[in-house]
C-alpha cells in the first residue's frame, strides 16, 4: 500500500522532528502529501474556576503563538527537503484531534513521535502516540 496522504503530529519535540523526517522520506517514495498538525490543549475544566477570563484568553494566545512557531519550523523542514506540505492548528485532546483530522483528509497514514513535550513520561509510549495507535482508523507509524 502506498501512503499518499500522511498526517504528522508535531509539537516541536525531538521525537516529532524525527517523525516529520520519516514522513518526508515516505512522501518522497510515494509522491505523497504531508499534512502537519499541531494541537493546543485547552485549560483543564477544574482550573477554570480559579483563573480569570483574561488569563484564559492570554493562555490561548500564547499557546497558539507557540504552535504557530512549531508548525512554521516544520514547514521549513519540509520545504528544505523539496516537498510541500500543509499545516493546521487544532484545539482539544491531541490524540482525538489528530485522528479526527486524519479522517477528514482521508489520510492513509499517521506518523507521530514516540513521546512529545508532555511533562509526564510513560514507560513505553507517550499518551498521545499510545491513543493514536489504539484507536486510529489509519495505519500508524511511531518514531523514536
Amino acid at each position: 500500500m502506498a501512503f499518499k496522504k500522511i498526517v504528522v503530529g508535531y509539537d516541536g519535540s525531538e521525537y516529532s522532528k524525527n517523525a516529520l523526517k520519516k514522513a518526508i522520506e515516505l512522501a518522497k517514495c510515494t509522491e505523497g502529501e504531508i499534512h502537519i498538525v499541531g494541537v493546543i490543549k485547552p485549560i483543564e475544566f477544574g482550573v477554570i474556576d480559579y483563573i480569570t477570563p483574561e488569563e484564559i484568553e492570554e493562555y490561548e494566545k500564547e499557546e497558539e503563538t507557540k504552535e504557530e512557531k512549531f508548525l512554521k519550523e516544520a514547514m521549513n523542514i519540509v520545504n528544505e527537503s523539496g516537498l510541500q506540505a500543509s499545516y493546521k492548528i487544532l484545539e482539544g485532546d491531541p490524540s482525538e484531534q489528530i485522528m479526527t483530522y486524519a479522517d477528514e483528509v482521508k489520510a492513509d497514514l499517521i506518523v507521530v513521535g514516540h513521546r512529545g513535550l508532555g511533562g509526564f513520561k510513560r514507560l513505553l509510549l507517550g499518551s498521545t502516540s499510545s491513543e493514536v495507535v489504539k484507536y486510529s482508523n489509519q495505519s500508524v507509524l511511531v518514531i523514536k
